[in-house]
């Protein structure tokens, strides 16, 4: 993987770079002017040639300033600029030299930045090339010049010389010069890296059903996630920054965790929900924290949903197991009740034979419809425009008189997020629970639906009262658990199950003792934190 990245080229030319070498083209003949117009010349340069000197000075210069001009706009491709650039570099010294004397001037000295800067802005053997170019001219040049008689045998041998620190020169500014790419190159292949692995930690942080928060030692938050912010019942990108401002609590716990790390943390009550926290130290420094925030109640619910799946395959077994042979017994007890010669003893064993088999056909019913429940299909709720027409058809279908069923809504701000079905399903049961064994002595019913929201709560309350003798203390630790009933036809899951919907949807049952006798079965209905829109 490295030698990939190794192999990778930065596609941005170096612009940069050659604005520099722009600079120092813009700088030499500057220097050579101002020191020719200042008197303080040596007497090698521009010797021989004073007018070749100066124009040459004069091009370069003008060169220069064209070559800023051209980098700025990037017009035309960098290639062809470097390559430009670094030609008129070799011709323009040339010619200094040639005016100056040839190589004993020294300023073939000029010839070696020329060379490596082509070998740090072009790739591949462009130096190589230029360094080859630039010892070619300067052996014509000293060759031109020892043909006029300016110089003698001796310059060839300075000549090669610096031919040979020219082809020094170009491999060794190519080879840094590839290594600095290569080095920039990984390190922007890094760097992207970097970017995108930050991108996606923050998608995953983002897209957890987990609230997420991390903050430093001294509570200054870094990062949160949109599940946080709906758990401590704040807008998304509030103004506060810090833990002890969006949750004094939350701030508080992470004090005492810090003092006390491996202590078991409980769960807290933040914005009327029951938050479990979970802290975690990050970086070898530890001076930032993670904090995991988990909803009790959506925890619950994922146990309850696993526990129903579990439930569900063990029942689809019971009714194929139960069932065959119960068919089997229900038939063969009703061809036994057409026989002739059964006294009135085993007419009665018949009667119970059918009455147990329809109740264990019951079982088996409130079983699967347990287990066959579907996830809750979750919407708003207004209670004051939903419980009318429910409290009606329940006193259609258990045929109750008028005053037996009251009505009590006592607020007018009763949406609630629930299932409907399931919503259906509980009252339904708890309404036939009344009807059943919440009676008066004197066999008079009063059955009440009330609903009222609870004061400093995200709560609404949803009652069923009734006026009968209530329930047993000794019975109320087993009332919600399955199979346990005290009447003699009862199954033992109608509460069980109005229990696990209710919890379900986030929601929860009890049972509260009337003073004064009666029951009250109480279900706690998460509030709607926005009412649905109005209908058209």
């Amino acid at each position: 993987m490295f030698d990939r990245f190794k192999r990778e080229r930065l596609t941005t030319p170096p612009w940069r770079a050659l604005q520099i070498f722009n600079g120092y083209r813009v700088l030499v003949p500057l220097v050579f002017l101002a020191s020719l117009i200042a008197g303080i010349q040596t007497r090698y340069l521009g010797h021989d040639y004073p007018r070749l000197y100066l124009f040459t000075l004069l091009g370069y210069l003008a060169v220069g300033l064209l070559g800023l001009i051209v980098t700025a706009l990037q017009k035309p491709p960098f290639k062809a600029q470097a390559a430009i650039l670094a030609t008129s570099d070799v011709a323009f010294v040339i010619l200094l030299m040639h005016a100056s004397g040839g190589i004993n001037s020294g300023l073939g000295v000029l010839l070696i930045p020329a060379v490596g800067a082509v070998g740090v802005l072009l790739a591949g053997s462009w130096a190589l090339f230029a360094a080859a170019v630039a010892s070619l001219l300067l052996i014509i040049d000293q060759a031109l010049l020892f043909w006029l008689g300016v110089n003698d045998n001796h310059a060839y041998a300075i000549a090669g010389f610096t031919g040979l620190a020219l082809f020094a020169t170009a491999l060794i500014s190519t080879y840094l010069a590839n290594r600095a790419r290569d080095s920039e190159a990984l390190a922007t292949r890094r760097g992207l890296d970097l970017a995108n692995l930050t991108e996606l930690s923050e998608y995953i942080v983002e897209h957890l059903r987990s609230g997420v928060i991390v903050a430093d030692t001294h509570g200054a938050i870094r990062l949160i996630n949109q599940q946080a912010w709906d758990l401590l019942g704040q807008p998304v990108g509030s103004a506060q920054q810090t833990l002890a401002t969006l949750a004094p609590t939350l701030a508080r716990q992470l004090d005492a965790w810090q003092r006390a790390p491996h202590a078991r943390q409980p769960p807290v009550s933040i914005a009327g929900r029951d938050i479990q926290l979970r802290f975690t130290a990050l970086g070898t420094d530890r001076e930032a924290v993670m904090v995991a925030l988990e909803d009790q109640a959506e925890i619950a619910g994922q146990i309850q949903a696993a526990k129903l799946a579990s439930l569900g395959r063990l029942s689809a077994s019971i009714a194929h197991e139960i069932r065959n042979p119960l068919s089997g017994i229900a038939h063969a007890a009703q061809l036994l009740a057409e026989s002739a010669h059964l006294n009135e003893s085993d007419q009665r064993l018949l009667e119970i034979v059918h009455t147990q088999s329809r109740r264990i056909d019951r079982i088996i019913d409130d079983v699967l419809r347990l287990s066959r429940k579907d996830p809750p299909a979750t919407r708003t709720l207004d209670l004051t425009t939903w419980l009318p027409p429910r409290a009606q058809e329940i006193g259609a279908q258990l045929r109750l008189a008028p005053d037996e069923l009251r009505l009590n809504l006592a607020d007018t701000d009763l949406h609630v997020e629930f299932d409907a079905g399931h919503l259906t399903q509980i009252v339904d049961g708890l309404c036939t629970n009344a009807h059943r064994y919440g009676r008066s002595p004197d066999g008079a019913l009063a059955l009440t639906l009330a609903a009222h929201r609870a004061p400093h709560s995200r709560r609404v309350m949803l009652d069923v009262l009734d006026a009968g003798p209530g329930i047993e203390a000794a019975v109320l630790p087993h009332l919600f658990e399955p199979f346990f009933t005290t009447a003699p036809s009862g199954s033992g899951l109608g509460l069980y199950i109005a229990s696990e919907l209710a919890a379900l949807n986030h929601a929860r049952l009890e049972y509260l003792p009337v003073p004064g006798g009666g029951s009250c079965f109480r279900l706690q209905l998460p509030a709607s934190p926005h009412p649905p829109p109005a209908a058209p």
